[in-house]
């Protein structure tokens, strides 16, 4: 239900922003967001997020006439059991969760529980959910799928310094864009400081990837690495 056109489109691993560009015109996206590592995004999220820890279990019955003890005690578990995996326990947040369905559908959603399973609250939820995701509702009876906890340790956010700057412009190469051969600049990266402009057509080289900057596009650096691309609608 989401469209593309209001988005911008992060481009990630080591082909991803060659091509970019290209695909966000084709879905009439006119802004691009190449993070700094992006040829190792994956890896530096890994170290950036948070820990988190989660346990599941199948607890199949129908909300109606639900036992509450019983869910109770299984949240209880899951919830010593994550602890038990976290670095750090007197730190760590725990969130609850079920997993519930229209009697008979092969397919659940995921919806927040409190400190307490409240069956009518997490059953309003659930409806609410599923208009959103599917735009309607039904008065079918809901049935309790799974339980579900998590348990998080908040990470201190990583200072990002970014030090670039210096002489970036390494050469030209011909390169193919829109049915012909350009002559088009290539430069390096780690060169362009913060604030800096580039100009499509152009090759951005770096040690894990490549970013293409087409004719239309231009590009510009921020303060921590980050490079946005927009589309100025003119190839020329």
């Amino acid at each position: 239900g989401h469209d593309p056109r209001q988005f911008g489109l992060v481009a990630f691993g080591g082909a991803g922003p060659m091509h970019a560009a290209a695909l966000a015109e084709s879905l009439d996206i006119e802004t691009v967001i190449v993070p700094r590592a992006c040829g190792v995004l994956s890896a530096y999220g890994l170290l950036a997020a948070d820990q988190k820890h989660d346990s599941v279990r199948t607890l199949r019955r129908p909300l109606s006439g639900l036992d509450a003890a019983a869910v109770e005690a299984a949240y209880d578990d899951l919830e010593a059991d994550t602890l038990e995996d976290v670095a750090d326990p007197d730190d760590a947040a725990v969130q609850r969760a079920a997993d519930l369905r229209y009697v008979g559908q092969s397919f659940e959603l995921t919806v927040p529980v409190g400190e307490t399973f409240d069956a009518e609250a997490v059953e309003a939820r659930f409806h609410e959910a599923h208009e959103s995701a599917y735009g309607y509702r039904l008065d079918d009876p809901v049935e309790l799928v799974n339980v579900r906890a998590t348990a998080a340790v908040e990470r201190d956010s990583l200072d990002v310094t970014y030090r670039g700057g210096g002489d970036a412009r390494k050469d030209t190469r011909e390169a193919f864009f829109d049915g012909a051969f350009r002559e088009t600049p290539v430069y390096d990266r780690d060169g362009l400081g913060a604030g800096t402009t580039v100009e499509g057509p152009a090759i951005l080289e770096q040690h894990e990837s490549t970013v293409v900057v087409p004719p239309a596009w231009g590009g510009t650096v921020g303060a921590d690495g980050t490079l946005v691309l927009t589309n100025g609608g003119d190839g020329e």
